[in-house]
C-alpha cells in the first residue's frame, strides 16, 4: 500500500467523521467515568497504577470484535497469530508471547473471560458473544491474575442479565470470494423479582478464502479457511438479597472448519524433486505467488472443535467485607487433519482420527476485600486442576520413499531408501549381525504408505496449582498511594509419555545395525559406517545424514521403549510494589516493580533435540537419564513508569508509559524443519514506551477518537555458542513476531438526519513496523511494515431499534505474512500462514 493510498483513506475517514449533520443529543462525556476491574475491584481507569486500555461495547461493535484476534486492530502493542489450526493461537504483548503449537507450553498472555482464566490462548479463540467491555493489561500481572501472565492479560467482561426485558438480533451477509452468512441474537429480562436471565446464540458459515489443488486426494475439499460453527451461552442471576447474588452460566461452541493451509513462500532445491513425483505439487523456484491464495494439499485439514463449560459467581457483601467466589468447569476438544508437507505430493500427513487434543480444567477462586480509613485490602486463593490428553500421529504418504531416495541421491535414484537398507542389512550380516527375519525390501515397502507412526503417541498431563495472594493499597495521604501485592504459587505436574510403535522397515534396519539409540559416533558404529561407505560408495557423512532422514522422529521405534512418567513441583513468589502520586485531579504518576512467573512443564512431543543438545538415547534407554522433556519456568522482573493525564475538561485522556522487562529465563518453542523443540533461553528483555489517547470532543458529542503507539524492543540476551544453529542465531537478536513499532487508531462518529434517522461512520487502522515472523529468525521469513484498515457505515432508527451497516475488513487488501516456517522435510524451502484478505458485508440489527 503506497503512502498516497494511506493519505486518501485517512482524508476520507476524516471527512466522514467531521461531515456536517445534526449530532445526536448527548450529555457531555468524560473519561472520568471509564471503569475497569484491572485490580479486581471497580475503579476509574485513571486511578489504577496499571497500563490498561479499556474498550466499551460501542467501540467493540463498530470494530467488529468477535474474538480475541480482532482486538489487534484497536489495542496498542498487541499481536495475535494463528497457524496450523485455530487452537494454535498465540497472543503477544510488547513483543512477548509463547508459540502455541505445543500444548505443554502455557501462554505468556493470559485470557480471562468473566473472571475465569482460559489455560491456553486457543481455548479462548471463539465468538465472545455480547460484550460489555474488554480490558488489555500490559506487563506481568502475577499478583491478582496469577502464574502464566508474564506479558499481560486480555480481560473480557460479557454482559450480565438485566431485569429490564430486552432482545437483539443481527443478520450478517458476507460478500466477496469468502461469501457467507451469520445470525445471532439474545434476550434478557427478569423472570421474577429476584431472578434475571440472559441468553445468546449464533450460527455462522463462510466459504474458504484459499483455493486448494487436491491432486487426486484423498482430500476432496477444494477450499481452505472456511468457517462453520454455532455458539450458545445462557446466564441466570439470582439476587437472594441486596447483599447476596449468584450468577450461573453455561456455554458451548462447536466448530467444523478446514484450516489451515500454507502456500509456498520460497521454493528450494527440493521443488524439482516434488514436481518430478507429482507435477505442480509445489511452485518451482521463481514462480512462488503465495498471495494468489492457491495452495497445494492432497490431504485434508478438517478440524472439529467443541468448547463448553459451566461457571458460577457468588458475591456476598458483609458490613465491611466483600466476598467473591468463582467456580468453573470447562472442557475443550479438538481433532484436526493436516497435510504436513504442505505440498500436493503425498509425503507426510496427519489423519484427523488419530490427532486429537482434549483439555479439562476446573478452577476455584475466592477473594475477600474491604476498605478501611487508609487501607484497601484484598486476599484470596486460587486453585486449578487440569488434565490434557494429546494424541499425535504422523504418517508417511505414498511418495515419501521415492522423495527421500531422490533427495538423497541428488535426483538420480528413487529406490535409494530400499537399496541402502538392503545393502546395509547384507553388510551387517557379513559382519555377523544379521537382521532377524530380514528377506529384503522391495521398492515402496521400505517406508510404506501409512508407515511412520500410524497408531500415534498419547501424552497425558495432569496439573494442579494452588495460589494464595494479597493485594493492598495504603493511602499514605490524600494524594499518594502505596500498592503492594504478593502471590505464592505451588504447581505440580505429572506427564505420561506413551509412544506408539512405528512401522518403518527401512529404519528398523538402521536401528538394528547401529543400535536403537542410533548413535553414529561411537567407535564401533563409525567402523561399520566406514566399511559400508566403501561397499556402497556413499560417504560416511552422507550415510549419517541419510540414516537420520530415514529414521525421522516419527519413524523410530526407540521411542516406544521409553514410555514413562515425569513429575515436577514448583513453588514461586510473584508480586508487585507500586508508588503513585496524584499531583492534581488531572495527573497521576506512578512507578511499579512487578515479579512475574510462568510455570515450567513438559515438551509433549517426539523430539531428538532438547535445547542445544541432542537427546542421548543411550543414557535414556539405560535409565541413566530421563527423556529430557522438562523445561524450566519463565521468570521476569518488570519496571514501569506511568503518567496518566486528563485534558480539556476531562474529555481527553492521554497516558504515557515507560517499561523494562528483564527475563531470567524465557521459554522458546521453535520448528527446525523436522520437528519442534523447546528450550529455555537464559536472558531476554523487552523495553520501550507507549502512548495512548482517548478524545471525546465537547463540540462534537458524536465523535470519538481512540488510539495508541507502542515502541517495544524485545530481544534475546547474548549467549555463548551452543553448536545448534537454530539456537545460536537468536543470540542478541530481536524476538520473532515482535515489531518495534505498533500504532493503532479508531475514529467513530454518530449523528442524526432530519426526520429521526441516525447514522454512524467508523474507521480503525493498525500499522506495524517490519518484523521476522519465524521463531528461528530465518531471513526468508521477514515481513515488511504494513497497515490494515477496517471500516463501517450505518444508518438506523434514532432509538436504536434497528440499523443497517455496511462494513469492510482489510479495506486495501494488504498482503502480509502471519507466520513463516521451514517447509517440513524440504531443506531450503519455506511456507507461510497468511493474513486474511479483504472482506466486506452487510449487518442488519434489530433491538427492543
Amino acid at each position: 500500500m503506497t503512502s498516497t493510498h494511506r493519505s486518501v483513506l485517512l482524508v476520507a475517514a476524516s471527512a466522514i467523521a467531521l461531515s456536517s449533520g445534526v449530532a445526536a443529543a448527548q450529555e457531555i462525556r468524560s473519561v472520568d467515568v471509564i471503569t475497569v476491574t484491572a485490580q479486581k475491584r471497580e475503579q476509574g481507569i485513571q486511578d489504577v497504577p496499571v497500563a490498561v486500555t479499556a474498550y466499551n461495547e460501542e467501540l467493540l461493535l463498530a470494530a467488529g470484535v468477535r474474538d480475541i484476534k480482532d482486538l489487534m486492530m484497536i489495542a496498542p502493542g498487541l499481536n495475535i497469530t494463528s497457524t496450523s489450526n485455530e487452537f494454535v493461537t498465540t497472543a503477544r504483548i510488547r513483543g512477548i508471547g509463547t508459540v502455541g503449537d505445543n500444548p505443554g507450553l502455557e501462554s505468556s498472555v493470559g485470557v480471562v473471560i468473566d473472571g475465569v482464566p482460559r489455560a491456553r490462548n486457543g481455548v479462548g479463540f471463539n465468538d465472545l458473544g455480547e460484550l460489555e467491555r474488554v480490558e488489555v493489561l500490559r506487563g506481568p500481572q502475577g499478583t491478582l491474575f496469577g502464574a502464566n501472565t508474564t506479558a499481560g492479560i486480555i480481560n473480557i467482561v460479557t454482559k450480565r442479565p438485566e431485569y429490564d426485558f430486552g432482545t437483539n438480533m443481527a443478520l450478517d451477509y458476507i460478500g466477496g470470494d469468502a461469501s457467507g452468512w451469520g445470525v445471532s441474537g439474545g434476550l434478557t429480562g427478569g423472570v421474577s423479582e429476584d431472578m434475571a436471565i440472559r441468553l445468546f446464540g449464533g450460527i455462522r458459515e463462510r466459504d474458504g478464502y484459499q483455493t486448494v489443488s487436491t491432486f487426486g486426494g484423498p482430500r476432496t475439499e477444494t477450499e481452505d479457511g472456511d468457517q462453520d460453527y454455532y455458539t450458545f451461552r445462557g446466564q441466570m442471576l439470582l439476587d437472594f438479597s441486596d447483599d447476596i447474588s449468584l450468577l450461573l452460566a453455561a456455554d458451548i461452541t462447536k466448530r467444523e472448519e478446514n484450516c489451515c493451509g500454507a502456500p509456498s513462500l520460497v521454493s528450494g532445491a527440493t521443488a524439482p524433486i516434488l514436481n518430478a513425483l507429482v507435477a505442480g505439487s509445489r511452485p518451482m523456484p521463481g514462480s512462488e505467488d503465495p498471495f494468489s491464495r492457491d495452495i497445494q494439499a492432497n490431504r485434508g485439514t478438517q478440524q472439529d472443535i467443541i468448547d463448553s463449560g459451566v461457571q458460577g459467581e457468588l458475591n456476598w457483601n458483609f458490613d465491611t467485607v466483600e466476598f467473591t467466589a468463582i467456580y468453573s468447569d470447562r472442557s475443550y476438544s479438538l481433532s484436526s487433519g493436516q497435510d504436513t508437507d504442505f505440498t500436493g505430493a503425498d509425503i507426510v500427513f496427519r489423519d484427523r482420527a488419530n490427532n486429537t487434543f482434549e483439555f479439562d480444567n476446573s478452577t476455584l477462586e475466592m477473594r475477600f476485600a474491604g476498605a478501611g480509613e487508609n487501607l484497601d485490602w484484598m486476599f484470596g486463593l486460587y486453585y486449578s486442576d487440569e488434565t490434557l490428553i494429546r494424541n499425535d500421529s504422523i504418517q508417511m504418504g505414498a511418495h515419501f520413499e521415492p522423495y527421500l531416495g531422490l533427495l538423497g541421491s541428488g535426483g538420480l535414484s528413487a529406490t535409494l531408501v530400499s537399496d541402502l537398507a538392503n545393502g546395509l542389512a547384507g553388510y551387517s550380516a557379513f559382519l555377523g549381525n544379521p537382521v532377524p527375519g530380514f528377506a529384503g525390501l522391495g521398492f515402496g515397502s521400505a517406508t510404506p504408505l501409512g508407515g511412520g507412526n500410524p497408531v500415534g503417541d498419547t501424552f497425558t498431563q495432569d496439573g494442579e496449582s494452588l495460589s494464595f495472594f494479597t493485594h493492598n493499597t495504603w493511602h499514605l495521604n490524600d494524594a499518594t498511594d502505596l500498592t503492594f501485592g504478593l502471590r505464592h504459587t505451588s504447581t505440580e505436574k505429572t506427564a505420561n509419555f506413551n509412544f506408539g510403535d512405528s512401522n518403518t522397515p527401512a529404519c528398523d534396519v538402521w536401528e538394528h545395525v547401529f543400535g536403537d539409540a542410533l548413535d553414529f559416533l561411537t567407535p564401533a558404529n563409525l567402523a561399520v559406517l566406514g566399511g559400508y561407505s566403501t561397499a556402497s560408495s556413499v560417504s560416511v557423512p552422507g550415510l549419517i545424514q541419510f540414516g537420520t532422514f530415514t529414521c525421522l522422529p516419527f519413524a523410530r521405534d526407540v521411542f516406544s521403549q521409553i514410555d514413562h512418567s515425569q513429575s515436577l513441583e514448583e513453588n514461586e513468589l510473584s508480586g508487585l510494589l507500586s508508588l503513585s502520586h496524584r499531583f492534581d485531579d488531572d495527573l497521576l504518576v506512578y512507578g511499579t516493580y512487578t515479579r512475574g512467573y510462568k510455570a515450567g512443564g513438559f515438551n509433549l512431543d517426539r523430539f531428538t533435540q532438547a535445547g542445544s543438545s541432542a537427546v542421548n538415547f543411550t543414557d535414556v534407554l539405560s535409565g541413566a537419564s530421563l527423556y529430557p522433556a522438562r523445561f524450566d519456568p519463565e521468570l521476569v522482573d518488570s519496571f514501569e513508569l506511568g503518567f496518566k493525564t486528563e485534558w480539556a475538561n476531562d474529555t481527553v485522556l492521554a497516558n504515557f508509559y515507560l517499561f523494562y522487562s528483564d527475563f531470567e529465563t524465557y521459554q522458546l518453542n521453535t520448528f527446525n524443519g523436522i520437528a519442534f523443540f523447546v528450550t529455555s533461553i537464559d536472558g531476554a528483555s523487552s523495553q520501550g514506551a507507549e502512548m495512548e489517547l482517548l478524545w471525546l470532543p465537547e463540540s462534537m458529542p458524536g465523535l470519538t477518537f481512540q488510539g495508541g503507539v507502542t515502541y517495544a524492543n524485545a530481544e534475546y540476551a547474548e549467549f555463548a555458542p551452543t553448536g545448534t544453529a537454530d539456537v545460536d542465531r537468536l543470540s542478541g537478536q530481536n524476538f520473532s513476531l515482535a515489531p518495534e513499532w505498533y500504532a493503532t487508531g479508531s475514529v467513530s462518529y454518530e449523528g442524526e438526519f432530519e426526520g429521526g434517522r441516525s447514522w454512524m461512520a467508523h474507521l480503525d487502522g493498525r500499522w506495524v513496523s517490519d518484523q521476522n515472523t519465524g521463531s528461528d529468525l530465518d531471513p526468508e521469513k521477514e515481513q515488511d511494515a504494513y497497515a490494515l484498515f477496517n471500516g463501517r457505515l450505518g444508518i438506523g432508527a434514532a432509538d436504536d431499534s434497528w440499523s443497517l451497516e455496511l462494513w469492510g475488513r482489510n479495506l486495501l487488501d494488504e498482503e502480509y505474512i502471519q507466520v513463516g516456517f521451514d517447509g517440513p522435510f524440504q531443506p531450503g524451502s519455506f511456507n507461510a500462514f497468511l493474513g486474511s484478505p479483504r472482506s466486506w458485508g452487510l449487518t442488519l440489527r434489530a433491538r427492543r
